[in-house]
């Protein structure tokens, strides 16, 4: 009822914008609809005794320890999702740095220490409730080895609990920023909500423990090492504050089979409770909107969220309805070619504007950006040559022999002395101090980057560091990658489809300056994998994870997309009036050989 409410008072807007927030409001409510069922899975789970086998099955599913769990978890994960509405990105942040995962930590510490703080409290606080169900000798925080009356002695195992729990929280919210799972990833098919997240939960289940595992078991070699001299500080700062003693032993809780069980159960349930909830977050931000069918003029409401600026969600949600209109729609694709009373030109005209000025930014930043790097290597060169060619100290000359001097073979000697001792050892390669950090790095990011280039160039060690490790780089051109690999094949599918969908021929006379835009484009993204090849300075050739990804996949892309043309306009071309240029530049496309 409340859908069609709203699906009522907006049918006749043409805010694109303000129908995405309607409909992102409706899913998150739904969200928590389906993060109540992930609750009580993981409330099941909890409650399973796996040494009764699934004779405990029946009994979990409607124990009150399942129950109590699932409204644990559920708080937990809508604490989650608020998280994630909040600190989401759609468009890639820019690094360019030999660390780059420490850099993204480094970019904006508020969000990063807001992120890593909830995730510590809210690891906190389900292994203090998974303690108070499940009981053991790690859930007190004080022991009375004397009794009741006598003096407390803090409980080691609460202590390697509570320090687990804390590194738990700390590095999941760290690995979320630091690996970027906070940028949302788009699917590439469409997919009923419960089939895509039926597909996820195997993959939540088996990272969760995989997780959970590998932290316990770092967590019990480090704590193995230095547990007792944190047990000793914490027990010394408590002394001021209260009458206490830590001379009892009590055993170590590293050596107790059910505090390691104990530990890895919890921290896999918690996992997999964020885990879930971040999945869920991500299916039902990036589903497709359909938001075109809810307005009277969809035509005018999709170029509305094609041109909107104010969110990046929104601006993309348009794009990725878009992409699918040109992919699968015959009929609105049919409306687009034929809306040609508009006040603002054709309706295809303000589309194909939309996605040619994307195409045209990102070719102008890299342009920009082969441009600078050019200049940068043009200066260094002539820097060289300048010192090169600078003047050098006057030698001391040997008078010239005379006839009955010395003889050959002490000049020969001589000689081969002169030119071994000219002989310099090769020095090891360095790397410049100031590539380890982009000039726009500010902040706590300049300042850390700054203290650990100082370190690491004082020593030979730090240095081959630097020498030989690759350099991240990631482009601001490719900061939007998912809306211009969407623009690019939007345009050149509705071109594709205009041979039979476009009556009144408004596409044709756009299709010359779409394929000049698509091969400046091309000439830019070939620059810049040079580029990018060529800055590895032959050291492991270079890896494509870290230094060319984007790039490549978008060079294919656009390759792709003016095979899709040739392919279909192939018994057209030589009719076509192409420029000599663009003809010869679409030749290798027409013979199979791009």
């Amino acid at each position: 009822m409340a859908f069609r409410n709203a699906r009522d008072q907006t049918v006749a807007s043409v805010d694109f914008a303000k129908l995405a927030q309607g409909i992102l409001h409706q899913r998150f409510v739904r969200a928590c609809v389906y993060e109540l069922a992930f609750a009580y899975m993981v409330g099941v789970f909890a409650s399973v005794n796996l040494s009764r086998g699934l004779l405990s099955l029946p009994f979990a599913l409607l124990s009150f320890r399942t129950l109590a769990y699932t409204a644990v978890s559920y708080v937990i994960g809508i604490a989650v999702l608020f998280l994630h509405v909040h600190f989401f990105q759609v468009t890639r942040a820019t690094y360019g740095s030999h660390f780059p995962r420490l850099q993204r930590l480094l970019r904006n510490p508020t969000n990063t220490g807001m992120v890593v703080g909830t995730y510590v409290v809210l690891s906190q606080a389900v292994f203090v409730v998974h303690g108070w169900m499940f009981g053991g000798r790690n859930t007190y925080m004080w022991l009375y080895p004397e009794g009741q009356h006598g003096p407390p002695q803090l409980n080691p195992g609460w202590l390697a609990s509570w320090v687990l729990a804390t590194a738990l929280g700390a590095g999941y919210g760290a690995q979320l920023v630091m690996d970027e799972r906070l940028q949302l990833t788009f699917p590439s098919v469409e997919q009923n909500r419960v089939y895509a997240l039926k597909d996820r939960v195997p993959t939540s289940v088996s990272r969760a423990f995989a997780y959970a595992s590998s932290l316990v078991s770092r967590f019990w070699a480090v704590y193995f090492i230095f547990g007792w001299g944190v047990y000793r500080t914490v027990c010394g700062i408590l002394a001021h504050l209260t009458t206490t003693t830590y001379s009892y032993g009590v055993g170590n809780p590293l050596f107790s089979l059910g505090g390691v069980v104990f530990w890895l159960h919890s921290s896999t349930l918690t996992v997999l409770t964020w885990e879930l909830a971040h999945q869920l977050f991500e299916v039902i931000a990036t589903e497709p909107t359909h938001i075109n069918k809810l307005s009277s003029d969809s035509n005018r409401c999709l170029v509305n969220g094609l041109k909107h600026a104010g969110n990046e969600l929104i601006q993309h949600l348009a794009y990725q309805e878009l992409y699918r209109l040109a992919e699968f729609s015959s009929e609105q694709r049919s409306d687009i070619f034929a809306d040609i009373d508009r006040p603002n030109g054709t309706m295809w005209k303000q589309v194909s504007t939309q996605c040619i000025g994307v195409i045209r930014a990102a070719t102008s930043q890299l342009q920009a950006q082969h441009k600078a790097a050019t200049a940068a290597k043009s200066s260094a060169k002539k820097a060289e040559d300048t010192a090169s060619a600078a003047p050098k100290p006057a030698q001391p000359t040997t008078p010239l022999r005379k006839v009955g001097g010395a003889p050959m073979r002490d000049i020969f000697q001589k000689n081969l002395k002169d030119s071994t001792t000219a002989i310099e050892k090769p020095k090891t390669p360095t790397v410049s101090t100031q590539e380890l950090f982009e000039p726009e790095a500010q902040g706590l990011e300049k300042y850390v980057l700054t203290m650990l280039r100082d370190t690491l160039v004082q020593s030979k060690l730090g240095q081959r560091v630097l020498t030989y490790s690759l350099r991240a780089r990631s482009t601001t051109a490719f900061a939007n990658f998912q809306l211009q690999v969407w623009a690019v094949r939007s345009l050149v599918r509705l071109v594709e489809r205009s041979l039979e969908e476009d009556r009144y021929g408004v596409v044709q006379g756009d299709i010359t300056a779409i394929l000049e835009t698509l091969f400046a484009y091309l000439a830019a993204l070939e620059k810049c994998l040079a580029t990018l090849d060529s800055g590895n300075n032959g050291v492991k050739a270079f890896n494509v994870q870290t230094t060319a990804r984007q790039p490549l996949m978008m060079a294919q892309v656009v390759r792709n997309s003016i095979y899709i043309f040739t392919t279909s306009f192939y018994v057209h071309l030589e009719s076509m009036k192409l420029s000599p240029e663009l003809g010869r530049k679409l030749q290798p496309f027409a013979d199979f050989k791009a």
